[in-house]
């Protein structure tokens, strides 16, 4: 009699939760004003040392930002000469999820300022914003589109971290490539200009915190960021909005291309539902690519387009690890452990496919950078920038204690100040051993030629 009763309260209980149980995500975005243009971000003062750098941060939750920190710090403390070091170098600055966090603290703030972020999220505890719990309550918000909505964890970013900023108050330098995903169109969505101008929709005045809640938004974890699509009667004449690269060769770009002309066109597209931008790019190269593959000089300010003679491009990927213990025996693996070997093996291979991608665009975008140098400033040396590639990653660890202490390191938001301290370290010593990057040193102090894109070890040991 007494299991009866409390079978029928917890009956009763969940009969009542779906009235109580709300999931907020309202879209915040507005339409496009042509009485309000949108202003152009003031240029950065020119360096005068020839360096240069892009660095993109994979996914990973904090593991991810806190290995991409100790990377900043590491370039925070390499002077490049006449002085200034080459944090100060960064122009372009990417990333998803965690990573796509650090990267836009580090585009609002500068990364040579990137002691703030040790404090302000790597040492706070983020998850205080988050319900974690597997409760009813739980089980029917993730049914119903999300268990943390965007009064959790995007709010939690705006008090912390950003405080108020808009994307249109990032400055011109370093430039921020954030993207989510997009569920209709299963693509990305950059929070840039033109995919904004797709949709008729204010670049400027959106909230940076949710550009990032979005690209770290889980599906059913976290409830998804809206956007309204207002290209329906849009108030801009199609002339005024930003002009849709023309279709491109490669699968992937047209697929891009055409996805954002069904922003433009479709009828049917109301509202886009965007998720975690790592579910279709890990590691943010592939905006990266699609940039690359714009008239030059994009996405360097045609200012440091000319002044650079030394490029680095940096991806620092914390989104996946190897190892574990169900390979020692015949027994079945338990499920968490499969779900996380099957997750890393999921996100593995686009990873590295997209790093190979961007080894073959680089050098079509340097011809193009060559020539639009050339163009600009006749007596420029049209031999250079030189461009290198360095691929840093946590799958690059083989020993076996390492292996098993970051295998424990889970997608969350909070770590221990021994776990930051330990990612922070991995971050500074594989990008200090690495032979791409200390290629890109020699050449800054006059050891190494002008040259290509070169291929270099794809993992380091």
């Amino acid at each position: 009699m007494k299991k009866t009763v409390h079978v029928l309260l917890a009956a009763a209980a969940l009969a009542i939760l779906p009235s109580c149980v709300s999931v907020k995500s309202p879209a915040l975005n507005l339409p496009m004003n042509p009485a309000r243009p949108e202003r152009s971000a003031a240029s950065a003062p020119a360096l005068g040392d020839g360096a240069g750098v892009i660095v993109l941060f994979s996914g990973g939750g904090a593991r991810s930002a806190a290995f991409g920190y100790g990377v900043l710090d590491r370039l925070r403390r390499t002077a490049t000469g006449k002085g200034h070091d080459l944090a100060e170098a960064v122009d372009v600055v990417g990333g998803v999820s965690g990573g796509g966090v650090l990267a836009a603290y580090a585009a609002l703030y500068g990364p040579d300022r990137i002691d703030g972020f040790r404090r302000d999220f790597l040492l706070a505890d983020p998850e205080e914003s988050m319900s974690m719990r597997l409760s009813p309550a739980n089980l029917i918000r993730g049914y119903r589109g999300g268990i943390n909505d965007v009064t959790g964890f995007p709010a939690w970013l705006d008090r912390h971290l950003f405080r108020g900023a808009r994307l249109g108050d990032l400055p011109a330098r370093p430039r921020l490539l954030l993207h989510a995903t997009d569920l209709y169109n299963r693509m990305p969505f950059a929070f840039d200009r033109p995919s904004f101008a797709a949709i008729c929709s204010d670049h400027a005045r959106y909230p940076l915190a949710l550009a990032v809640g979005a690209s770290a938004a889980v599906p059913v974890a976290f409830a998804p960021v809206v956007l309204r699509n207002y290209s329906a009667g849009c108030p801009v004449p199609p002339a005024a909005k930003e002009a849709a690269a023309p279709l491109r060769e490669g699968l992937f770009e047209r697929e891009f291309d055409r996805s954002e002309a069904r922003l433009r066109q479709s009828s049917d597209i109301r509202y886009l539902k965007l998720y975690d931008g790592g579910l279709v790019d890990g590691t943010g190269v592939q905006g990266l690519t699609l940039s690359l593959a714009r008239p030059a000089p994009e996405p360097l300010t045609p200012a440091r387009a000319r002044e650079i003679r030394h490029l680095l491009v940096l991806v620092v990927d914390a989104s996946t690890r190897w190892g574990g213990s169900l390979s020692e025996t015949e027994a079945l693996p338990k499920a968490p452990e499969t779900l996380v070997a099957a997750v890393d093996a999921m996100i593995n291979i686009p990873n590295l496919q997209g790093v190979d991608g961007l080894r073959t665009a680089l050098p079509r975008w340097q011809a193009g950078l060559r020539r639009f140098r050339c163009g600009a400033v006749a007596s420029l040396d049209c031999r250079g920038p030189s461009v290198d590639l360095a691929r840093i990653a946590l799958s690059d660890i083989e020993d076996p204690a390492l292996l098993k202490r970051i295998l424990g390191l889970h997608n969350r938001f909070t770590l221990k100040p021994e776990e930051v301290d330990f990612l922070g370290g991995l971050g500074d010593r594989l990008l200090t051993a690495n032979p791409d990057y200390r290629r890109f040193l020699a050449r800054l102090k006059g050891k190494g030629p002008l040259a290509a894109p070169h291929p270099g070890p794809k993992s380091p040991a």
